[in-house]
C-alpha cells in the first residue's frame, strides 16, 4: 500500500508537472528569462474521479464529487525552477460493498523542483456514512494520510520520504 501511494504522490506531481511544461513553452516569448509565470485551473460543480482506491476495502471506485477544484503552477520559463499545487474539496458518494457512500473530503498536494532538489507533499482527509436500506445499519469510513517525498541532485532516491495514515473503518 505505500508503494501505492508513492506512486500517487508521482502521478500527483506529473499531472502538476505536465501542466507547467505545456504552460512554459507557450509563454516563453512573452515572459523572457528571470519573469515568472503562473497559470491557475479551477473547477466548479460535479465530477467524477475514475480509479481511486477505497483506503477502508482497496477496492476501485470512482467517487463522484460536487466542489472545488484549484490547481497553481508558477515557473520560470528560461529556468529550471516550478512550484504547484492543488486542492479538490467537497461532497462525495460513491457505492462500496454494494452500498452508497456519502459525506466530506478534501485532497492537497504541491510539488516544488529545481537543479538542486525536490519536494511533493500530499494530503487526504475524508469522512464517508453508509446506511444498509435493508437492515437500517449504519457504516463509517475516517480517514486522513499525509505523504512526503524530497529528492537532491546527489542520489536518484529520496533522501526524505514518509506516508503516515490512519483510519477508522466501520464495515459491513
Amino acid at each position: 500500500m505505500r508503494m501505492r501511494r508513492f506512486a500517487l504522490i508521482a502521478a500527483s506531481a506529473a499531472l502538476m508537472l505536465g501542466m507547467g511544461v505545456a504552460g512554459p513553452a507557450a509563454y516563453a516569448a512573452a515572459g523572457g528569462t528571470g519573469h515568472t509565470m503562473t497559470q491557475t485551473f479551477t473547477q466548479h460543480g460535479t465530477w467524477t474521479e475514475t480509479g481511486d482506491t477505497d483506503f477502508c476495502t482497496g477496492q476501485s471506485i470512482d467517487p463522484t464529487i460536487t466542489g472545488n477544484a484549484v490547481s497553481h503552477m508558477t515557473w520560470f520559463p528560461g529556468g529550471d525552477e516550478v512550484w504547484g499545487t492543488f486542492t479538490e474539496t467537497g461532497t462525495a458518494t460513491a457505492v462500496i460493498n454494494g452500498l452508497t457512500w456519502s459525506g466530506r473530503i478534501t485532497v492537497w498536494g504541491n510539488v516544488n523542483m529545481n537543479e538542486r532538489n525536490a519536494n511533493n507533499t500530499f494530503t487526504a482527509t475524508f469522512t464517508l456514512s453508509a446506511t444498509d436500506p435493508v437492515t437500517g445499519a449504519m457504516y463509517s469510513e475516517t480517514g486522513h494520510e499525509v505523504a512526503h517525498v524530497t529528492w537532491n541532485a546527489v542520489s536518484q532516491q529520496p533522501v526524505v520520504s514518509f506516508d503516515k495514515m490512519w483510519f477508522t473503518c466501520n464495515l459491513p
